[in-house]
This record gives structure tokens, C-alpha cells and sequence, in this order.
């Protein structure tokens, strides 16, 4: 599996993930301090910050 098909199976996790939680963009962006644009691009498995995963991972949990 390459690395674009490795980020959109994550992103499409984190997405799923926060859809199972309830959560909106806004929401979780709120939660997790970050911007709706740094988690959609998270979530459609841009090239993003670790840290910024970790954020919104922390969350979800």
C-alpha cells in the first residue's frame, strides 16, 4: 500500500470516527483547538502535523 493510500484510510478513519461521536467540524475543532480546515485536511488524508492527529485522536477517544 503507498503513503497516499495509507493518509486516506486514516483520514477516512478520523472521519468516521468523529461522525460515531456526534461530533461536527465545529465541534471538534472547538474540542481540539484546531481549525475546521486542519481536520477536514486530516481527514482526507492530507499530508498533516502529527501533532494535529494526535489532537484530534485524543478527542475521539
Amino acid at each position: 500500500m503507498d503513503h497516499v493510500s495509507k493518509n486516506f484510510e486514516a483520514g477516512n478513519g478520523l472521519r468516521k470516527g468523529r461522525v460515531a461521536r456526534g461530533y461536527s467540524l465545529e465541534e471538534l475543532a472547538t474540542t481540539t483547538g484546531l481549525t475546521t480546515a486542519e481536520i477536514v485536511a486530516a481527514e482526507r488524508g492530507d499530508d498533516v502535523p502529527a501533532h494535529n492527529v494526535e489532537r484530534i485522536e485524543q478527542a475521539l477517544r
